[in-house]
């Protein structure tokens, strides 16, 4: 089973993708998330980045589809969730 979504990472996806806080799970994915397109992906990963204070490689952006995914490249960056 996967973890639960920290509140700071829920938070920001859901006021990112505008919905629920309780509807961001770590399955949540661009497949599943109405409004997950590829400007809401960049601005997402663009407040992530900020938010955490982290850059990822643009080659591995294109992969974080699924707040798990968001969630495990946070924590391989060594963030603290």
């Amino acid at each position: 089973m996967s973890q639960p979504v920290p509140s700071s990472l829920r938070d920001l996806v859901a006021d990112t993708l505008e919905i629920a806080p309780e509807d961001v799970t770590p399955e949540l994915n661009t497949e599943t998330a109405e409004n997950w397109d590829s400007f809401r992906h960049l601005q997402l990963m663009l407040a992530v980045e900020g938010e955490y204070g982290v850059q990822f490689d643009p080659s591995l952006v294109a992969h974080l589809t699924t707040v798990a995914a968001i969630q495990d490249a946070l924590q391989k960056k060594g963030v603290t969730l």
